[in-house]
């Protein structure tokens, strides 16, 4: 079986006289099921800690900058301080793409105060909400 790890999408620009274009063309969204905007009003604020077992994401920061995490938990009911997340920095000027994989928590610092992300899902949201796992936002360091 192949070990499903987050992983970053890399976006481009290009520019001439005429103006630019942002583009990502080595994401494919085959299994989307649904998207949503997230929005924070202020420079460092954290969205942490939520996971699923059974939903991946794909997360596209379109206007600002922000910090995306990604942490593997190793039990949902009392996950492991030990390990580590994996940090992703994006910006709205550069399409990337962090897709956070099923059985990991995930979360964002905005480092804009005008941080917006869209959200991509592969779940229903009524699968989504069974398949919900918060966990406190210090729990990991974001």
């Amino acid at each position: 079986m192949k070990k499903i790890k987050p992983e970053l999408f890399k976006g481009g620009v290009a520019i001439d006289a005429r103006g630019s274009v942002s583009y990502n063309n080595n994401l494919q969204l085959k299994n989307i099921k649904r998207f949503y905007i997230v929005e924070n009003f202020k420079k460092n604020f954290v969205r942490a800690w939520h996971g699923h077992k059974v939903e991946g994401k794909y997360i596209l920061c379109i206007k600002g900058k922000a910090k995306v995490s990604a942490i593997k938990v190793n039990n949902f009911k009392k996950p492991s301080k030990k390990n580590k997340p994996e940090h992703f920095f994006l910006d709205s000027k550069l399409p990337s793409v962090v897709y956070v994989p099923p059985g990991y928590a995930n979360g964002s610092k905005s480092v804009s105060k005008d941080m917006k992300l869209l959200i991509f899902s592969t779940t229903t949201l009524k699968q989504s909400l069974k398949d919900d796992y918060r966990f406190p936002e210090k729990y990991w360091k974001i």
